[in-house]
């Protein structure tokens, strides 16, 4: 019971954001155990789900949350900046295989035979790397945003939202969270490409590096996607792009 109020309370608060509510507890990670009265008791990839999903939220409660709550740098220093992206990959390294080893292909696949972990394994990756896009894109006066680190960060994210829209189609119209997640990292790549524009060069980068190449196909499969039920639209006037919602639509990720 507690896992899932952290859950719910941490991964809320991140997107909003506001100060995290579960922050004192006597109950660990480590307590997690199969038992026959366990939901997870069916299958072990659900106690690995859980427990991945548990030790990210602890971390991110503490390094992104009640700072961003209390409006101070994630990241003060690039030692602390270099720790924190150190203790996101030592999470990422806990989960399994099953949840970390994959592409669209293969998920496709495995969709077509055990939905459930499909989905486990698309809702971690999208925490997991938007999160690590936050970490990435923070700065403070000492500590400049790692350009390159937050366009990886967020093409993971957002391509997780891809591949969930694209095998549960009518499941990711309703999941706010999962489209909130998307519609801020969708924002957020368009304010790097609008802040490279802006410096010198900018546009010669944003046309020919591979990694804003990618980040704008991104822009472009998340304002044009495959059906017009998706709410979201990217508007750019010159240098400066902006995301928006579509008016009168019946859903939006804002």
């Amino acid at each position: 019971m507690w896992q899932a109020v952290l859950l719910q309370d941490t991964f809320l608060t991140v997107l909003l954001p506001l100060p995290p509510s579960t922050t004192h507890t006597d109950v660990s990670v480590d307590d997690l155990v199969e038992d026959e009265g366990s939901i997870a008791s069916d299958d072990p990839t659900d106690t690995a789900y859980i427990r991945g999903s548990w030790t990210l939220a602890n971390l991110v409660q503490e390094s992104i949350c009640s700072p961003r709550a209390l409006d101070i740098a994630v990241c003060p220093t690039a030692r602390q900046k270099s720790k924190l992206i150190a203790d996101f990959r030592a999470v990422y390294r806990s989960f399994p295989d099953i949840f970390r080893s994959w592409d669209s292909d293969s998920i496709t696949k495995l969709a077509q035979t055990n939905k459930r972990i499909v989905r486990q394994t698309l809702f971690l990756t999208s925490n997991y790397y938007h999160n690590l896009m936050l970490v990435h894109g923070s700065d403070s006066p000492d500590v400049p945003v790692n350009v390159r680190g937050t366009l990886e960060a967020a093409h993971d994210a957002i391509t997780a939202f891809f591949m969930l829209y694209q095998l549960f189609e009518t499941e990711a119209r309703v999941w706010w969270v999962f489209n909130h997640r998307a519609f801020l990292e969708a924002q957020c790549i368009c304010n790097v490409i609008r802040e490279t524009l802006s410096g010198p060069g900018g546009a010669e980068t944003v046309s020919k590096d591979p990694l804003y190449v990618r980040a704008k196909a991104d822009i472009g499969m998340f304002v044009i996607p495959p059906s017009p039920r998706l709410s979201l639209r990217c508007h750019a006037s010159g240098p400066r792009a902006v995301v928006k919602p579509i008016a009168n639509s019946p859903r939006s990720a804002v």
